[in-house]
């Protein structure tokens, strides 16, 4: 496909996909220092007190002067058009991860100098490590499911997952450390999403990342869209029973979807079905917005459905469909956890 937009300055090590709309956007590899956050906890918390000083001080702005402003801001900015179309719904697989790029990913030809001070702000910050946890803590689970197993092929079903970074993120990591533990081995990436668009930059993302010289080149992986509404996990049911084989490996990611924007019915359901149908193996990763001071204050401008919770309710929804926290990172906007079976 050729872009409508296309990338001028491509950096050395980094691979490119396009989008449906013609953007041609760098893919995210958290291995790359383009993309990777590096900040200490004294670092991060001084940003995020920062933060909290300006969202305390927006408040005293009379509500119309704000609207107008915010306004403003949306006719020079796609981050911020991207933010205000989740009134009331969620933010599209493709507006996250254009987010998710970083100030210095982003195009002049499509992006602002607005765009890159909303790619510094803590919000978006902790987006990006909320994509980092979740790829380093299901990697590094699978490093040891997947030492014990040599044959057996892996299944990662991405709820809600658009255009699958975190899933490519998961792959990557294993590839650049322990290469010698996906060798051989059958690999899908499943992608469960009521959109097409972000799975569609996906499908050519995962292209790019397996050509020559691509972070998995030389992998045999498949991906495939299915569409998922998470009302109903009868569809999520059927896809892992029809897995081939008596033995796969199942590890399941839902990063700023399903935990954040989900009923606590639709969330128990769904892990309840991955319960019943996986191995003792399985594991899952998620974000759960979260519910305390800092998250309803971080959240506070954001117009979207997020359903906020404390970790400890979404602990008792685990437990109600059989699964357990072993490990969860607090972030200014989330807590990323990692679950396994009790």
């Amino acid at each position: 496909m050729q872009p409508r937009i296309p990338e001028k300055n491509k950096k050395p090590g980094v691979c490119y996909a396009v989008t449906d709309d013609g953007l041609e956007l760098p893919v995210i590899d958290v291995t790359n220092p383009a993309f990777a956050v590096q900040l200490s906890e004294q670092e991060l918390d001084a940003l995020l007190q920062k933060h909290i000083k300006e969202v305390k001080s927006r408040e005293r702005v009379p509500g119309f002067i704000m609207r107008l402003m915010l306004r403003l801001m949306q006719r020079n900015s796609i981050l911020m058009r991207g933010i205000a179309a989740t009134a009331g719904t969620y933010m599209t697989g493709m507006n996250t991860y254009i987010l998710k790029l970083g100030p210095e990913n982003l195009n002049e030809d499509y992006a602002s100098n607005l765009d890159r001070k909303v790619a510094t702000s803590v919000p978006v910050l902790s987006a990006r490590l909320r994509l980092q946890d979740i790829a380093h803590l299901l990697a590094d689970r699978l490093i040891l499911v997947l030492s014990s197993d040599e044959k057996s092929p892996i299944h990662l079903i991405n709820i809600g997952g658009g255009p699958g970074v975190d899933s490519f993120n998961v792959l990557i990591l294993l590839q650049k450390d322990h290469p010698v533990l996906l060798a051989g081995r059958r690999i899908f990436i499943h992608i469960l999403d009521l959109d097409e668009i972000g799975p569609n930059f996906g499908a050519r993302t995962l292209k790019s990342l397996m050509a020559d010289n691509g972070p998995l080149h030389g992998l045999d992986i498949r991906f495939d869209h299915i569409k998922y509404d998470w009302s109903d996990p009868t569809v999520m049911r059927e896809l892992v029973k029809s897995f081939d084989g008596k033995k796969v490996i199942v590890a399941a990611s839902s990063e700023g979807a399903l935990f954040e924007y989900g009923s606590d019915n639709e969330i128990v359901a769904n892990l309840r079905t991955l319960y019943e149908v996986t191995s003792n193996s399985a594991v899952a990763v998620g974000t759960v917005t979260r519910a305390d001071d800092t998250g309803r204050l971080m959240n506070s401008a954001s117009q979207a459905a997020l359903k906020l919770r404390s970790l400890e309710a979404f602990t008792e929804l685990g437990q109600h469909a059989g699964w357990k926290i072993t490990k969860s990172i607090d972030r200014p906007m989330s807590h990323d956890i990692l679950m396994e079976k009790t």
